[in-house]
């Protein structure tokens, strides 16, 4: 793990893995996930000649909480974390809540990001999209406690204390839970990794999951904004977003190309990680 101190003090935690050499990809983890939330063999990465920059989002794993912190707030902590890493100009990555943190920065950041590649992403809760499409019963729970942040905010530590204590249990429900996912949530290889980036998701007792969420509510851009090619994929299955919110999101994108991956999950682009990477090359 590498850390910077970012303006106001925070500290902000980011990985570098793959090819040194490579085309630089800065990739944007889930709501509910970490920085360690990539494929665990980082020689995967560097063959398809990729350069991944991972980041805890402020509340996440080893980065200070921001409050108040919504999607477009992000941005510049992730321009401080590109410069860090030495990055020029770059492509920006997400999956799930990850996807609008990546089309901010490219909308920010305008130029500097050449290309934006989304996997499984949430959609603005507008233009016929509503929450009834987070199909996760827990996901749906929060949302409709937005009205009452604090109670969200304290069943939401109750829930990440819980399932820090009991990991593998928890990975283990996933895959009993997300049955299009259960293949990844068992495999010998991607298993461990996601005990560990769950582990770090819950760190900082879910805080910020949570404020991903409320951000969500209001993103403080729109999709009409984004204006680099935006290469976008989604599984079929998805049991955690209704896969018509990435066909939406793609009709307002003024760029983009979808690929549905059959009998794919949510968690879909781990286990076809090279395919991914490729594609947003």
């Amino acid at each position: 793990m590498r850390t910077i101190t970012a303006a106001d003090g925070r500290t902000l935690a980011y990985e570098v893995v793959g090819d040194p050499d490579g085309t630089p990809v800065f990739w944007q983890h889930g709501t509910g996930d970490s920085r360690l939330c990539k494929h665990p063999d980082d020689s995967v990465t560097a063959a398809v000649g990729v350069k991944l920059v991972t980041a805890d989002r402020p509340g996440v794993g080893g980065s200070s909480p921001k409050k108040p912190r919504g999607i477009l707030d992000w941005v510049a902590d992730a321009e401080a974390i590109a410069d860090a890493a030495g990055l020029g100009r770059f492509v920006v990555a997400g999956h799930s809540g990850g996807g609008p943190h990546a089309m901010a920065i490219a909308e920010e950041l305008g130029d500097r990001v050449t290309k934006v590649g989304l996997a499984s992403s949430i959609a603005p809760f507008d233009h016929g999209v509503d929450r009834g499409m987070v199909t996760n019963k827990d996901l749906e729970l929060i949302f409709r406690l937005s009205h009452v942040k604090w109670l969200a905010a304290a069943f939401g530590k109750v829930e990440a204390k819980h399932y820090e204590k009991h990991l593998h249990s928890f990975v283990a429900n996933c895959a009993k839970e997300w049955p299009a996912d259960r293949e990844l949530f068992t495999d010998p290889v991607l298993e461990p990794m996601l005990e560990a980036e769950f582990a770090a998701a819950f760190e900082k007792g879910g805080v910020g999951a949570l404020d991903d969420m409320w951000g969500f509510l209001d993103w403080g851009f729109a999709p009409e904004d984004v204006t680099q090619p935006v290469t976008m994929f989604v599984g079929d299955a998805d049991d955690i977003l209704d896969p018509g919110m990435s066909k939406s999101l793609s009709e307002r994108l003024p760029d983009a190309t979808l690929t549905t991956w059959s009998g794919a999950g949510h968690y879909g682009v781990y286990g076809r990680w090279p395919e991914f990477l490729s594609a947003i090359l």
